[in-house]
């Protein structure tokens, strides 16, 4: 088994900047392993919330910190962590988009880094009233483990993202009930929705390769879009070919990082056998 490396997230990189954790907590993450990824490769829309959740338990290792009160806006960033470390050699995002000035059809490749982020102190707090009275407080923010609602309607799901209507209003179906409010309540609680909310925010600023205007390109930020999902028969491949030219197995414990390095340098050597074998094919009377 291979020894396993952990790294230190700085917590003013999170969203978060830490302000909400206590002075000791310290967060670690280690790269996804030849097991997790096997285990990724069962992912399904459906299961793909809890599948990401796992691997995050796997791989961070807390102090002074339950993974289930690390904050929901922090979620996104410790995922992009494991990811750009874990897949050294092929951790950007290619989008593809058609410009709305000259109508071109743009490729971009992202790295994680390109996509833009709100931290928290940069969002307000506040309330509103709504229903007869009720207030609802948004400056609690949600957990790791609380609900994620996905109910069709971007408005409704930042409302529910970002508030604490869900606690605060006993309805079968918040949707609903969101949007049957009065005109005047629901564009308070949009806005305050809006002011509060913090993260990962799901776009890119981009230049069109064509006409160089700005553009606002979205991204896909779903679970089952976060990682690099590396299909049975090329881990079988990469194993056959790194027992063949190195004499080793690939361990499941292995960190995926150093699987890439290695079948890149597998490839390397499988490239000049095959250039070798062929010049020798063509020039067979030559000794080299």
């Amino acid at each position: 088994m291979s020894e396993v490396n952990y790294w230190k997230i700085p917590l003013d990189k999170l969203p978060s900047r830490g302000t909400k954790y206590s002075k000791d907590t310290k967060i670690e993450f280690r790269c996804l392993t030849i097991r997790d990824l096997k285990y990724m490769a069962a992912m399904t829309e459906s299961n793909a919330r809890e599948i990401v959740d796992d691997i995050l338990r796997r791989c961070l290792r807390l102090t002074d910190l339950r993974f289930e009160d690390i904050l929901e806006i922090d979620r996104l960033t410790l995922i992009f962590y494991l990811r750009s470390n874990t897949f050294m050699l092929s951790n950007s995002y290619q989008t593809e988009f058609k410009c709305p000035y000259c109508e071109a059809k743009v490729v971009k490749t992202l790295k994680p880094g390109d996509l833009a982020v709100r931290k928290m102190e940069d969002s307000v707090s506040g309330s509103v009233t709504i229903d007869g009275g009720c207030k609802v407080v948004h400056s609690a923010l949600k957990k790791i483990t609380d609900p994620v609602y996905k109910t069709g309607d971007p408005d409704v799901d930042l409302i529910l993202a970002f508030t604490d209507i869900d606690k605060k209003i006993k309805s079968e179906n918040l949707k609903d009930f969101i949007l049957n409010l009065p005109a005047d309540e629901f564009s308070k609680l949009l806005h305050l929705a809006e002011r509060a909310k913090c993260g990962i925010l799901g776009y890119a600023d981009l230049k069109c390769s064509k006409c160089f205007s700005d553009l606002r390109v979205g991204i896909d930020l779903a679970d089952s879009a976060l990682f690099n999902r590396i299909h049975m028969s090329t881990m079988i491949r990469n194993r056959v070919q790194v027992s063949k030219y190195c004499g080793v197995d690939l361990d499941d414990d292995m960190p995926y990082n150093e699987v890439e390095m290695t079948i890149s340098v597998v490839n390397e050597l499988a490239e000049k056998e095959a250039e070798s074998l062929n010049q020798k094919k063509n020039n067979p009377g030559v000794r080299r």
